[in-house]
C-alpha cells in the first residue's frame, strides 16, 4: 500500500523543500483530496510561512525544543522549526493512508486532545509502517492535516496502541464522533 520512502540523500541539499513542497502542492493544492469520498482535506492555502501552507510545514519539520527553568519549574521552549527527515521522506505516505484509510494495515481512531479547546482528533496510524497521520474537522464535511509523523521510539507506539484500544472499547467521550 505504501510506495517506499523518498531518498532524500540523492537531492541537493538546497532544493529539499522545494521538491518536497511540489509533492505537497501535487497532493493537496493543485489537486482536491478527500478522505473516505467524502471529508475534503483542507490544505488551507491561505495560512501560509515563506510561500508555502503551514501545514506543508508540520508534513516536513518538526519543533526544535530546549529545556529552560522558570520560576523554579521545568519547562520546554521552542527554538524553530527544521526538517525531520523520516518525516519528510515519507511525505508521499500522507495522501497514501488518507486514500486508502480502510485498508487492514491502518488502524483509524479518534482521540480527544489534552489541548486547550479538547479537540477530537482523527488518527490514520499504519501501525506496521510505524506512521501516523492526524486530521482535525473543520465543518462538517472539511479537515485539515494537524500533522504526520514517523514513530521513532517505543513509548509512542505504546501510546498509540492503548489510544487505538481505548477507542475500539468504546470510550465514552468519543461516542457519535465518527466523521463518516
Amino acid at each position: 500500500m505504501l510506495s517506499d520512502p523518498l531518498d532524500l540523500s540523492k537531492i541537493e541539499a538546497t532544493s529539499i523543500i522545494d521538491v518536497l513542497y511540489q509533492i505537497f502542492h501535487r497532493d493537496f493544492v493543485a489537486t482536491k483530496t478527500y478522505l473516505a469520498s467524502q471529508i475534503y482535506i483542507n490544505p488551507r492555502s491561505h495560512r501560509k510561512d515563506d510561500d508555502k501552507e503551514l501545514d506543508f510545514w508540520h508534513l516536513t519539520t518538526k519543533d526544535e525544543k530546549e529545556q529552560v527553568w522558570e520560576n523554579g519549574k521545568r519547562t520546554w521552549r521552542v527554538t524553530g522549526r527544521y526538517p525531520d527527515f523520516d518525516r519528510a521522506s515519507r511525505l508521499e505516505w500522507v495522501k497514501q493512508i488518507l486514500t486508502n484509510h480502510d485498508h487492514e494495515s491502518v488502524r483509524l481512531f479518534y482521540h480527544q486532545e489534552t489541548n486547550q479547546k479538547r479537540d477530537i482528533r482523527l488518527y490514520l496510524w499504519a501501525h506496521e509502517a510505524d506512521f501516523v497521520v492526524i486530521l482535525q474537522k473543520l465543518g462538517k464535511s472539511d479537515s485539515f492535516l494537524v500533522t504526520s509523523f514517523y514513530i521513532s521510539h517505543e513509548g509512542k507506539r505504546r501510546d498509540f496502541e492503548k489510544r487505538f484500544n481505548n477507542y475500539c472499547r468504546g470510550d465514552a467521550k468519543l461516542a457519535g464522533c465518527g466523521w463518516f
